[in-house]
């Protein structure tokens, strides 16, 4: 589908969601996300972007209920308010959250996979170290399924309040796509390599533990978010309240696995 007939499709909804929406696929033509503000600092008059999706959210909310009651317009200007700038806010943590995570990664690929090297070349007259090819092995196929979490989380949390749409700008993405290609092709390397030196195949793992997982960074990418856009909005008790939710939740290990977290606009 063109820029062109996304936005068209876009406009025709004038949703809270369909407001940011339109937004991101704009900002996302410019590639990255500082390309996109080097151009919003080139305007004659710079409008922000949550300033402009405020106000458009107010304009429309007032729009769909002229001639109501007052208090009517305004619960519905807060509503839309709470809707569009958790939603912005959400976008932005996805973004940076995949972007601290692809410089974290790339550190942790380097240093295992010179791991791997020397574990699989070494100096002349030793052998291989079975016992540590077996725990490289295992630490990468971790590594691996925790990228894949990390995608899950991020898909759900689009399919949730995004409409399906992707929350990471296009030079984010292709880094990541690069990314899981590098680690999945350096754990392929390290089974390999456990197996001609006969290491025992790896243990399966729990099924319950990547849907719990998650289920915890959608909690992560979400509840933070909320607590933000609440804050931003000068409702500091019921952020507090979910904030403080968060961080418990995270001191205390839950058994559930469902990864359908609310909104601030909804119970």
């Amino acid at each position: 589908m063109t820029l062109e007939r996304r936005l068209d499709k876009l406009e025709d909804s004038l949703s809270p969601t369909g407001l940011v929406l339109l937004w991101l696929v704009e900002a996302h033509a410019y590639g990255s996300l500082e390309a996109y503000v080097r151009s919003l600092l080139e305007l004659d008059q710079l409008e922000m972007p949550l300033d402009r999706l405020a106000r458009e959210a107010i304009e429309t909310a007032r729009a769909a209920n002229r001639g109501k009651r007052p208090e009517v317009v305004e619960a519905a200007i807060r509503s839309a308010l709470r809707e569009v700038v958790f939603r912005y806010v959400l976008l932005l943590r996805i973004n940076a959250v995949a972007h601290d995570l692809l410089d974290r990664e790339g550190l942790i690929d380097a240093a295992l996979e010179a791991r791997v090297a020397l574990a699989a070349y070494p100096e002349k007259g030793e052998r291989r170290d079975g016992e540590l090819i077996g725990r490289l092995r295992d630490l990468l196929l971790a590594r691996v399924q925790e990228l894949g979490a990390v995608g899950q989380a991020r898909t759900s949390v689009e399919a949730r309040y995004l409409e399906g749409h992707p929350a990471l700008f296009p030079e984010v993405a292709a880094a990541w796509d690069e990314q899981l290609q590098r680690t999945a092709s350096i754990a392929d390397m390290a089974v390999r390599l456990a197996k001609q030196a006969g290491v025992p195949v790896a243990a399966a793992s729990d099924p319950d533990a990547l849907p719990r997982r998650v289920a915890e960074l959608v909690a992560d990418l979400v509840e933070p978010a909320k607590a933000e856009a609440l804050e931003m909005l000068g409702e500091g008790r019921q952020a507090l309240g979910i904030a403080s939710g968060w961080v418990r939740a995270k001191l205390t290990p839950q058994t559930d696995v469902t990864t359908d977290v609310a909104s601030p606009d909804e119970p």
